[in-house]
């Protein structure tokens, strides 16, 4: 079995390299912890659903493994008699572990219009969806159910996400900003003396 341990190591691992990186690059100090916590939170999510990965107990594909009906998964929780810590692991769980990304997004690309942030919001739980069969059909042990309803509950999340980015305060996205704002600066620059040489 591949414990959770092993992703924190990676995220160390990856966190250090950047952190080094963005000092020699001389990176605004907002975007350094902006992209540290982005790390630190990518790691925390591949933590909780990626891993453990069962290895010395294959488990068989079965009818269950690959949920692809919208809304099964989320009836079943709430019109049987799970236990509410069950409910909350499955569905609240899956959209306020995707809050924090729909905030970073838009910190994080530089394209405004809604598509953009539309497509990552729906491709992000798709690529953990993807990431958990892959990983499953490579050690032949499915420890792991494929359900649409992650995606949706996901989606639903990073939608909430990105709705607290719009209300956060000015000083706030100005901090974490600063990167995007100096790098328009200096083309804004590039601009004028390109102008001025004509």
């Amino acid at each position: 079995m591949i414990e959770r341990t092993f992703a924190y190591f990676l995220g160390v691992i990856i966190l250090i390299f950047y952190l080094v990186l963005s000092f020699v690059t001389k990176r605004p100090l907002g975007r350094k912890i902006l992209i540290s916590l982005f790390i630190l939170y990518i790691t925390a999510v591949a933590s909780i659903t990626l891993f453990p990965i069962v290895v010395d107990e294959p488990m068989p594909f079965t009818d269950q493994t690959i949920k692809l009906v919208p809304f099964t998964t989320i009836s079943e929780m709430l019109f049987t008699n799970s236990d509410s810590k069950t409910v909350f692991l499955q569905i609240d769980g899956n959209i306020i572990m995707c809050i924090p990304f729909g905030m970073a997004i838009p910190f994080m690309i530089k394209h405004k219009k809604w598509f953009y942030y539309f497509l990552i919001a729906l491709a992000f739980p798709m690529v953990i969806e993807l990431t958990q069969l892959l990983i499953s059909v490579s050690i032949n042990s499915y420890y792991r159910t494929i359900d649409i309803d992650d995606v949706i509950l996901n989606f639903l999340g990073i939608m909430i996400g990105y709705g607290i980015y719009k209300i956060l305060p000015r000083f706030i996205k100005e901090f974490f900003y600063a990167e995007k704002r100096q790098s328009e600066a200096k083309n804004q620059e590039r601009t004028a003396h390109s102008e001025q040489l004509q």
